[in-house]
């Protein structure tokens, strides 16, 4: 795995954060959740929101870091599709054998030992006592007289009596109906780190971790990477950090965006619109291989620092000799008011 592999496969900075956290175990295991508003009938919200990727494309990468041996897949479920339309939102409606209709109802059943007829428990019960319906004999003990044989259905229509119906699936979408057998299946699967990759993966991310320590040797903490903003919302950033000098903070957002050509203005106005929400005084962005006109255009308009390097330990130095100078940070220690 090289660092062309996570721009040639979609794993951008976003990628590299997911894998960030299953790295220090703030993400162990990456499990599905039922979601009827998911194509696919399920989702992986919590992987949602760190990739800030829709359901569809979660699934991509997640399945992307498996082929490449980076994350390790156990089944968990499967689902079932609608064979015309493709659709998960399947019920099951038991039918007739005999009309194929699907008005049936079911009871307990009984046999009477005698004449060996069987019929609804219904059938037999008479005020407080139970007598056949065929036969009219009484019948008083059950395992001498008559037997409890399970369930029975019956079709509304046709009123042909059965044990078992025949196991037709309905979709909701198209209301098309068909038996089980026909039913499209899929396996559903949860992921975790793949250990024989831990240390592969932790060069690929290490220029992040070298951010990181460039703010702590200067006074800053990081801190948790999903923080709350002012609107209630949570963000996740790539680098939050802050510094504190009295009763003052000096809060600083860092976006890292990896793309094959560009990073385009939507990853820039994300980041700001983040960082507003959260009260970061300096906003940083990180383009790796660069920005797009426009997304530099955005970034300056709205005072965002930019760096853009071909490579992103290359991007690393340049944050380290030009952006902290901005703050004066290269140097020993300083305090940073908040502005």
């Amino acid at each position: 795995m090289s660092k062309k592999d996570l721009v040639d496969t979609d794993f951008n900075s976003r990628t590299i954060r997911l894998l960030d956290r299953l790295l220090d175990g703030r993400v162990r295991r990456i499990t599905p959740e039922y979601d009827l508003s998911a194509e696919d009938g399920i989702s992986y919200p919590a992987v949602n929101a760190i990739l800030e990727t829709g359901s569809q494309k979660t699934i991509r990468i997640l399945n992307s870091l498996h082929e490449q041996g980076i994350l390790e897949r156990e089944f968990y479920d499967k689902n079932y599709r609608c064979p015309k339309c493709g659709s998960f939102q399947i019920k099951l409606s038991p039918s007739c054998p005999n009309c194929r209709g699907f008005n049936l109802s079911r009871n307990n059943a009984l046999e009477h030992l005698t004449c060996g007829h069987v019929d609804f428990e219904e059938e037999f019960r008479k005020g407080n006592r139970f007598a056949c319906p065929k036969c009219r004999k009484e019948l008083r003990q059950i395992g001498v007289d008559y037997l409890r044989v399970g369930i029975l259905h019956q079709c509304r229509d046709c009123k042909e009596t059965f044990h078992e119906p025949l196991n037709y699936l309905r979709c909701i979408k198209c209301k098309s109906n068909f038996p089980q057998e026909e039913a499209g299946e899929r396996d559903i699967y949860a992921y975790a780190l793949n250990e024989s990759m831990r240390e592969k993966v932790s060069i690929e991310i290490r220029p992040k971790r070298q951010i990181e320590e460039i703010l702590r040797k200067r006074g800053y903490r990081i801190q948790n990477s999903t923080v709350e903003g002012r609107s209630g919302a949570k963000h996740e950033f790539d680098i939050f950090a802050v510094l504190k000098s009295g009763t003052l903070e000096h809060r600083i957002a860092i976006g890292i965006s990896v793309s094959q050509t560009q990073v385009e203005p939507e990853e820039v106005l994300r980041l700001f619109a983040k960082a507003q929400d959260v009260g970061a005084h300096k906003i940083v962005i990180i383009a790796v291989p660069k920005l797009s006109p426009d997304a530099k255009f955005f970034a300056d308009y709205y005072g965002i620092t930019s760096t853009e390097a071909r490579e992103l330990d290359r991007a690393v130095k340049e944050l380290e000799v030009g952006i902290l100078s901005e703050l004066g940070l290269t140097g020993e220690t300083k305090n940073v008011p908040a502005v």
